[in-house]
Parts: C-alpha cells; sequence; structure tokens
C-alpha cells in the first residue's frame, strides 16, 4: 500500500531545493473558467413561498416554541419580559468571541454586525426564536435537480412529510417586543411582510443581522473536491505522489438537514449548509463537462483518465469516486462533542458568502435559490470561476472535501445564532474547536498508547501525530501545512531494585544536553555508587546461605564530607556544560542530573525488592513542523545511528566499572560488538521512514508552483491505494487524506517502525524507549519541547525501610522546557490535550 505522509510548514523554495526527494508530477488541470453553465441556470427553483408564510401564522401548523431570547447593546432590565427573563448583552458576546476565537470568525462578524445595527439605532433588541413546525406541513422546500448519476434527476430538499426546526432572528424595536414574544411568528410576519423570504428583494430588505435557519430530514446534493489539487500516490515502492489531477465527483446526500442564512452588512449574505445522522445517497466522478464540473482537460481528454500505475491501468474517474465517497462517509459519520456542552454530530458542508449586488445578479440569485434548497453545485461553479477575484460575486469558505480531511468541532445548527455564543462566551459552557475563514486552524490527530507489564514493573508510551492547515481564502497559494509529533514513553516499579531511573535520565540528557553532560556526571556520580558498596559491602553468611545488607551505614554515610562534597562538585561540573542553554533547560537539565546523583549516593539492589521505592519515569516530547523537517533532512541517516549508539551506551554501562575497571570508549566498543548491526538496520529503516516524509513534504511545497496561474483551493488532498489482482480490491482501497494529514501520518509512522525494529535490540529498556529517546538529539534545542516527571514513594513501613532514599533527598520531581523557535499547533483558546483526549 502506498503510505502517505503528513504535514508542516510548507518550506520555502530554498529548503524544498535542499531535499533529495525529485518532484515529478504529470498533471492534468482543467480551468473552472471555461465552463459554462446553462445546465444549472436555465431553472430556477424560487425562495420561500407565500404559502408557507401563510401557513405558518395561520394557526393551524402544530408549532412548538422555545422560549425567545432578546439581546440589546447591553444588559438591561425590562419588565416587559416574562419571569423576568434577561436582557443579554450583545457587547459582551462580541468582545468575548474576539478575545476568545478571533476576529475573523464568523460568529464574532456576525454579532459584531447585529451590535453595529442597534449601535446606529436601526433596531433596539434582537429577538431569537426557536420552534418546531409539525410534519406534513406543505413547505415547499425541495426541488427535481437534474445532473445527478450519468444525468438522472434527484429530488433535493425536504422530504414532503418532514417535520421542520426553525430558527428566526429579527431586530426589533419596543413596540414589536411583546408580540414577539407571545407569537413570534405573526408578529414577524406582521413587522416585515415574510417570516422566509419570498423573493431576492426580501432578503435585501432584512436587516444587518437578521437571519433564518431551517433543519429537517431531507437530501441535498453537491459536487465534491472541486478545486483541490488531488495527488495520486504511487502504489508501489515508497510514499511519493506521481500524479496531480483535478477531478470533481456528484453526489448526494441524505440526513438531518439545515440551511442558515445571515444578513451582514452592505449587500453581503452568509450561508451555511450542514447535515446531521448523513449518509452517502449516491456519487458519480466527473468524466465530461456540465453540472458545475469541468472534467475534461486541456489536453482535450478526460482530467479523470486511464492510467499506467505500477505496470496497471487504472481508471482515474473510479478510484476518486470511491475515495471521495469513503471518505464523505466516514465525515458524515464521526461522532463529536461540542454544542456547549451537549453532544452534536452535525458536520459542516459548506458556506458561502454572497455579494447580491456584484456580477451577474441573475446567475448570484439562481444560485443563492438553488444553494438554500440544497443544491450547492451552481454557488460552488461561480465561486471555482472567481477563484481569482478580491471580492467575487459567489465565494466559497468552506466545503465538504476540506472539511472531511480534517476532524473538526462546531457549535451546530446554531452557527449563525446569538445565544449559542451567549453560553459559550458569557456562562463559559462547553469546549470548541472552530472551522473559520480566513487564518483558520484545522485540527487532524492519529493517537496510538499502548501499555503492559509484568509483576512489578509496568511500562507505557503515546505517540500522536497531529496536522493543521492555515487556510487564507484570499492567498490560496499560500497556503500553511503543519505536523507536530508528540511522543510519551513511561515506565513505572512498585519496587525498585536496579538502574531504571538512572538508565531514564542519562538517555534524556544524552539527547537533550550532550554526552558531555553524562560523561561528566559519571566522573562523579560513578565515585559515590563505588564508595556506597565499598563502605557499606553486602554481607554474606556461608552458613544460611543468605546476603544482606545495613542500610543505616548508607543513612551514616550521606552525612560524610566525601558524599555532599563529590555531589556538589558534580553538579557544578555540569554548569560550563549547559551555560548555553535556556533558563527552563538549565532548570531540567539540574533536576535530572540532582536525581541521577542522589540515586547514586545509596545503595539499590535486589536482596529485598519490596524495600525498594514506588518510582516512575515519564517523557513527553513534542517535534514541531520545524523539528520534524530537521530531523528527517537529507543526511540526518548518520546523526540517527551516533545517537542510538550513545543511547546504548547510556543504558547498557554498568555505572561503578566506568570510570574504574574500563572507560566509557570500552562501553561503546562492547555497543558496537554487540548490537552494530541491529544499529545499521535501523538506521537503515529510519532512512526510508525519513526520505518517505522528504518526498511528501517536498511534493507538497511544489504544487502552488505547478499550479500557480490556475485556480485551486488552499490545499491539495492525496489519494493512495493499493494494486490488486481483483479491480473491485483496487477501488475498495482507494482512500483520500489532506497532505498534512498524510505527512503526520508519516512522522508517526516513523517512530512506530522504530518500535518494532528496536524489538531486535531488545535493550535494557522497554522498545519504545529505543525509539523515542535517540531522536531528542535530531533536533536542536530551540526547535524541541520537552517535559519530564520523576514520581517517588520513599514512605516507610515496619516492613520496607527507606531512610536512605528520604535522607539521600530522592523525590518527586516535574520539569518541561520549550525552545524558542518552537511553533506549537494549538486550538486557539483550547487545550489541544483536552481536544485529543475528547475523541
Amino acid at each position: 500500500m502506498a503510505l502517505s505522509a503528513v504535514a508542516c510548514a510548507a518550506p520555502t523554495d530554498e529548503e524544498a531545493g535542499e531535499s533529495d526527494a525529485a518532484v515529478s508530477l504529470d498533471t492534468y488541470w482543467a480551468d473552472a473558467k471555461a465552463l459554462r453553465l446553462d445546465d444549472l441556470t436555465r431553472l430556477s427553483v424560487g425562495f420561500a413561498t407565500d404559502s408557507l408564510n401563510d401557513q405558518l401564522t395561520g394557526g393551524n401548523v402544530g408549532a412548538r416554541f422555545e422560549a425567545p431570547s432578546v439581546f440589546a447593546a447591553k444588559a438591561q432590565p425590562n419588565s416587559v419580559l416574562p419571569d423576568n427573563s434577561e436582557i443579554k448583552a450583545l457587547d459582551t458576546i462580541v468582545s468575548g468571541l474576539a478575545a476568545q476565537f478571533g476576529e475573523s470568525e464568523l460568529g464574532t462578524q456576525v454579532n459584531k454586525v447585529r451590535l453595529d445595527t442597534l449601535s446606529r439605532g436601526q433596531a433596539k433588541y434582537f429577538v431569537e426564536s426557536g420552534f418546531a413546525l409539525r410534519g406534513g406541513l406543505n413547505h415547499g422546500w425541495s426541488q427535481a435537480a437534474e445532473g445527478f448519476m450519468e444525468g438522472a434527476a434527484a429530488s433535493l430538499g425536504f422530504d414532503a412529510n418532514a417535520e421542520l426546526s426553525s430558527r428566526v432572528i429579527v431586530a426589533a424595536k419596543d413596540d414589536n417586543l411583546p408580540g414577539l414574544l407571545s407569537a413570534p411568528l405573526s408578529a414577524v410576519k406582521q413587522m416585515r411582510g415574510f417570516v422566509y423570504p419570498r423573493s431576492l428583494q426580501d432578503i435585501k430588505s432584512m436587516k444587518p443581522g437578521e437571519m433564518f435557519a431551517l433543519r429537517g430530514q431531507g437530501k441535498l446534493g453537491a459536487n465534491f473536491g472541486l478545486g483541490a489539487p488531488l495527488l495520486v500516490a504511487e502504489p508501489t515502492g515508497g510514499l511519493a505522489y506521481r500524479i496531480m489531477v483535478s477531478a470533481g465527483v456528484s453526489g448526494v446526500i441524505g440526513g438531518q438537514l439545515d440551511v442558515q442564512l445571515v444578513r451582514m452588512a452592505g449587500d453581503e449574505v452568509v450561508v451555511d449548509v450542514g447535515v446531521q445522522d448523513g449518509r452517502g445517497v449516491s456519487f458519480s466522478a466527473a468524466i465530461r463537462d456540465g453540472w458545475g464540473v469541468k472534467g475534461i482537460c486541456s489536453d482535450g481528454l478526460a482530467c479523470l483518465r486511464p492510467v499506467t500505475l505500477a505496470g496497471k491501468s487504472v481508471d482515474l474517474s473510479k478510484l476518486v469516486e470511491k475515495a471521495i465517497e469513503k471518505r464523505l462517509n466516514q465525515y458524515l459519520t464521526f461522532k463529536i462533542e461540542g454544542g456547549a456542552g451537549q453532544s452534536s454530530t452535525r458536520m459542516s458542508l459548506s458556506r458561502f458568502r454572497f455579494h447580491l449586488d456584484k456580477g451577474n445578479q441573475d446567475e448570484t440569485q439562481k444560485a443563492l435559490e438553488k444553494l438554500l434548497k440544497f443544491d450547492m453545485r451552481l454557488a460552488q461553479a461561480l465561486a471555482m470561476k472567481d477563484l481569482d477575484q478580491a471580492e467575487p460575486p459567489v465565494a466559497a469558505e468552506m466545503d465538504a472535501m476540506r472539511a472531511a480531511t480534517t476532524s473538526t468541532r462546531n457549535f451546530g445548527f446554531e452557527v449563525l445564532g446569538m445565544n449559542i455564543y451567549h453560553r459559550a462566551v458569557v456562562k463559559k459552557e462547553g469546549t470548541f474547536v472552530v472551522q473559520t475563514p480566513e487564518g483558520a486552524r484545522s485540527i487532524l490527530f492519529d493517537q496510538v498508547h499502548k501499555d503492559g507489564g509484568w509483576f512489578q514493573m509496568d511500562h507505557a508510551f503515546t505517540r500522536t501525530g497531529v496536522a493543521a492547515q492555515t487556510l487564507d481564502a484570499k492567498n490560496p497559494d499560500k497556503f500553511k501545512s503543519e505536523a507536530n509529533l508528540f511522543l510519551q514513553v513511561a515506565v513505572g516499579d512498585k519496587h525498585m531494585d536496579d538502574d531504571i531511573i538512572s538508565d531514564n535520565i542519562d538517555a534524556m540528557l544524552i539527547g537533550m544536553a550532550g554526552k558531555e553532560v553524562v560523561d561528566t556526571l559519571d566522573k562523579y556520580g560513578n565515585q559515590l555508587e563505588r564508595k556506597v558498596w565499598e563502605a557499606c559491602p553486602v554481607q554474606k553468611d556461608q552458613d544460611k546461605n543468605t546476603q544482606s545488607w545495613d542500610e543505616k551505614c548508607n543513612v551514616d554515610l550521606l552525612d560524610t564530607p566525601f558524599m555532599k562534597d563529590t555531589k556538589a562538585q558534580g553538579l557544578q561540573a555540569i554548569e560550563p556544560l549547559i551555560a548555553r542553554l535556556p533558563d527552563d533547560y538549565k532548570k531540567l537539565v539540574r533536576e535530572a542530573a540532582n536525581t541521577r546523583l542522589t540515586l547514586q549516593s545509596v545503595g539499590i539492589h535486589n536482596l529485598d525488592a519490596a524495600n525498594g521505592p514506588n518510582t516512575s519515569f515519564t517523557l513527553d516530547v513534542r517535534f514541531d513542523d520545524k523539528a520534524l523537517g530537521l530531523m528527517t533532512a537529507q543526511g540526518s541517516k548518520d546523526k540517527y545511528r551516533a545517537a542510538l549508539r550513545e543511547y546504548l551506551t547510556a543504558v547498557h554501562a554498568t555505572r561503578t566499572e566506568v570510570g574504574a575497571s574500563k572507560t566509557k570508549d570500552q562501553v561503546r566498543a562492547e555497543v558496537d560488538e554487540k548490537w552494530g548491526g541491529q544499529m545499521d538496520r535501523m538506521a537503515a529503516r529510519f532512512e526510508e521512514r525519513a526520505r518517505a516524509y522528504r518526498e511528501l513534504a517536498a511534493t507538497e511545497a511544489a504544487v502552488p508552483a505547478k499550479l500557480r496561474g490556475k485556480g485551486f483551493i488552499s490545499y491539495p488532498i492525496g489519494l493512495r491505494f493499493q494494486i490488486n489482482s481483483d479491480d473491485r480490491k483496487t477501488l475498495e482501497s482507494a482512500v483520500v487524506n489532506s497532505t498534512s494529514h498524510e505527512r503526520a501520518m508519516a512522522a508517526a509512522q516513523l517512530f512506530d517502525t522504530l518500535k518494532d525494529e528496536a524489538d531486535r535490540i531488545n535493550a535494557p529498556l522497554y522498545d519504545e524507549h529505543t525509539a523515542a529517546f535517540p531522536l531528542l538529539a535530531m533536533v536542536p534545542r530551540e526547535n524541541l519541547e520537552v517535559g519530564m516527571q520523576i514520581l517517588a514513594d520513599v514512605k516507610s513501613s515496619f516492613w520496607m525501610r527507606r531512610e536512605r532514599y528520604q535522607k539521600a533527598g530522592f523525590k518527586s520531581v516535574s520539569a518541561s522546557a520549550t525552545g524558542g523557535q518552537v511553533a506549537k499547533i494549538s486550538a486557539g483558546m483550547f487545550d489541544l490535550g483536552a481536544v485529543i483526549n475528547a475523541q
């Protein structure tokens, strides 16, 4: 299988030029501007009907109402409201949203427009009403849309007998308020002549900030993958992409649909479409022009054409069709948490901004009509045709295909409302990650956790690959793609009886501060350890064939000048070696070094294992985007092998011997003899994965240049598949992901491969330690984030004597350090760990 890989900030041309990965992409691209739209524009489907508006106020629709919410510029008491209900403050919502989600997030923009409307005196309040309409209502919110499944028509919109939920927000004055609170539908219609707009003029007459939303069971139609550079991976021999193609797949999706329209300032309208409990009904790849897709490339052939890959003819249209169908169905069934503390499965499918007075207004009106009734194709096509315009009549902010290649949270059906934001910002309920227009970050993660143990010992590791894409709708060729790799390795011993903590400390220090620090600690710490065994040797009873050890001897020894001075000298000796480290790194090194020398000043033995302290060691490390690029750079193989050798030297060495009967270089020679072949193999596997990462990063970086001047959305999508003699199995294997996801996965696979390979070495610590610790040495400190936690329980009891650990000062320690150039993938105001753990 062509296992694709990951995301980082797209390298500069100079950085890309340093890679050994040759970027060779056969490109089949169609110019969306050349597409005629007669098939989509020849019919109008209208807006809401007079009949629907009349039914809403006729008293026979069986509406169930929520208590309306009233918002003013500032909070205020008002005796008109029943049950002492509060008038909520829009200024608090707007300032909170701007601080927490950013000025460009849609919720911030919409509610700022509302606040401006009130500030200009166009109204005194905004009133939000929610209600449900009984099934069987003659809503007329549907259409027969042609062009799906080889030209066949599809019934789009709400099902005929669907029960509809709705939200309506209107601007109101004092004299409107009583009616809006007691009979909102009648009051809204009386105020402006409609509840749901019947024409474009009705929409234009809405005040900035007013909105409506409808939700119910039904079907929607769209073209998926439009304008996204689709990279097709080589199915054998590596992770490289070989083909770049423009694609379009028409599809019908069923589920609990919703559409939301909000009037913005000027001539702007925003429409958001989503689905809950969605499912794919039908999909068909476009291999000809029509129905919103430019399927014929500049060479006169179908863009999605048969190609030869790995010596086998492959039909790109069928591959793309199947892969996009699978990805969308996975997206539609992805379960997420959100919506101010309550569960939500609502998935965003598209968001469009319309400028009603720009461009061809007839086309714009028809695109808006069709979009409101769940045919997105004309709006998508117009947005694609005008990608190069600064303020096009129709602009697509997000679409299902882009959303489907990330894992996001959202505000659900109430994304354009007010009350949801009041709960999130003022009441501080819930946790959200919001995919927003410009500068937004969409987070994707892949996490593996495994643990195991035997009797007194336990160990575990967690590795998480995280990808993010920062989108800039105005500069599509300047997309930012990032990847982070999080590693955590942990080991615990209920009754420590060997050097497990010291081994972890040395392994971390070698990678983080250099082997010179560990070699210096050897000079002093190993003297301490030898002194303990010289002054307080194990006592053997030949008659009883037993061994014993006098802990009081060790306790008394700790008070001697030799023990105190040698430890102090050791800590002082490393100061020149860490002088150039940042302060937090110095603190971490000092804490680790002090713990190591402390443990070397006490006798750690397995004569009576139950007397050892309960202890554990945990390493956390984040490799940011730049760190991953440096780690996998060309020529890193030899550096990795050297780091692996130093790690094995540290954990293999018998510390009482180093500096007495042998040198550290002799230990290194032992490591070469014992594990030389295995180290070569691990280094070779490291290089395989590093090269795969470089190939993906180089291809991703090359996409903007190769498509310069052509219309495309902000970031590419990767397709991979497995060649099989059974064509059906080949199609079933097709998978699409964002290239940022693919690159993040490549970073995760690098660790996974090293861990599997470490089993051949079987070093004193566990395989995950052998895989993780040498990677620390591959990255400069300024690009590394690392944390250490040592837990120590040294309490004594009648059966367990641990006074020497108490006297020596062995205790729990927690320290972390972050390089000054670390660029974290974050979820804005949200804790990324909480986002990941809420999967």
